[in-house]
């Protein structure tokens, strides 16, 4: 492996999980083969190792405003959205691993816990427009940060905001604001919007979901079963 570009795969595969398997021979040339477990979740390694395995812990529904909720989530995006608006080839938009910015005082997340992105509707009437998208497993929480400088490091290129909204972020709710790191685990097959939530319970009417509603296993399990949405957990 003498190419940096194949050491830098190499590395990026071991990171996510994969393990050699064998090498595969065949006109006089070596090719070494990777493969991954799917299936079992081991405890002992992290959230990125384990994936698209996912560990069975808390569930909570996170809103996230129309404006941005497709450039995080292209393939999630909606039938009356142009599709020609998120053709261009941002870094945010396609990696596995993305960032969400909250300064809600709500702290009852944790790493592996799973989240439902929860698009709010931008068109009349909003029971209709708002509807859940995508699932997403938390890898990390950062919500400590030595200065300006170091939150701008910790979101990368993994956030839909610009450096200039990101800067106002940090001057209004520096005291409570928290970097959530995750990982995208795919898009809902059918969308459930909010009347649907209200009907089954899962949100009191006439409110759409707060940051971080906490949801029962059951009503998960009721949510994937409805939106013919299959996991790895």
């Amino acid at each position: 492996m003498d190419r940096p570009e194949l050491r830098a795969l190499y590395d990026l595969l071991i990171k996510w999980g994969f393990y050699e398997h064998g090498v595969k021979r065949s006109n006089e040339k070596e090719e070494l083969v990777l493969v991954k477990k799917i299936g079992v979740y081991e405890q002992n390694k992290d959230i990125i190792w384990n994936f698209p395995n996912i560990n069975n812990q808390k569930k909570m529904i996170l809103p996230i405003m129309p404006q941005y909720h497709t450039n995080l989530f292209p393939d999630s995006k909606l039938n009356t959205e142009n599709e020609v608006d998120f053709m261009e080839n941002v870094a945010h938009r396609y990696a596995l691993q993305k960032v969400y910015i909250t300064w809600s005082y709500e702290n009852n997340v944790a790493p592996g816990d799973i989240l439902l992105f929860y698009r709010m509707g931008d068109k009349w009437p909003k029971k209709y427009s708002s509807v859940l998208t995508s699932i997403g497993v938390v890898d990390k929480i950062i919500d400590s940060f030595v200065d300006e400088n170091d939150f701008l490091k910790q979101c990368q290129n993994r956030s839909v905001f610009t450096i200039e909204e990101l800067k106002s972020f940090w001057r209004s709710h520096r005291t409570n604001l928290k970097i959530l790191k995750f990982v995208y685990a795919k898009s809902l097959n059918n969308r459930l919007n909010l009347e649907y939530l209200w009907d089954n319970g899962i949100v009191p009417a006439p409110n759409g979901p707060r940051p971080f509603t906490t949801i029962t296993e059951e009503q998960f399990k009721m949510i994937l079963k409805d939106s013919n949405t299959e996991l790895n957990i």
